[in-house]
């Protein structure tokens, strides 16, 4: 996502290890949101994470597998087979009271990085107001 941006080519950043499109471990959080609402099966669970706003890339089907593997092997979510309708069987994954509680830690969680994002964000903002964000590197420093 940002190897390719108009800033990465402005300052020749060929790859960035900050946070981009793959937020891998936000699929599960998403999972169990989804899962709060109503028990689904992968397919339905993955257009609905392809809906959701991923930058960049449509989250990795077994990445969305393994994670609903963990989560049951935990006890966070059961599953069972559905065998009705036409088409081959699905499997339904559905949240459990432990699977609940996985869900509002990690809200909690993303609340408090959420403040520590904004006030990074707030005192960038005030650093580079006005500016075309090239500065001179500190003195001594190289870079």
């Amino acid at each position: 996502m940002f190897e390719g941006s108009q800033l990465a080519k402005k300052y020749k950043i060929k790859k960035c290890e900050c946070p981009s499109g793959k937020m891998t471990r936000f699929v599960e959080p998403c999972l169990l949101f989804f899962l709060s609402q109503q028990a689904s099966y992968g397919y339905e669970l993955m257009a609905k994470l392809d809906g959701f706003g991923f930058p960049k890339a449509k989250p990795d089907p077994a990445m969305v597998y393994r994670t609903l593997r963990y989560l049951e092997k935990e006890g966070f979510v059961v599953s069972r087979w559905d065998i009705k309708g036409g088409g081959p069987a699905k499997r339904i994954y559905e949240l459990t009271a432990r699977g609940f509680g996985l869900l509002h830690l990690w809200a909690e969680g993303i609340e408090t990085r959420k403040k520590v994002l904004e006030k990074f964000l707030v005192l960038y903002k005030q650093r580079f107001k006005g500016t075309k964000k090239r500065m001179k590197p500190a003195v001594g420093r190289s870079r």
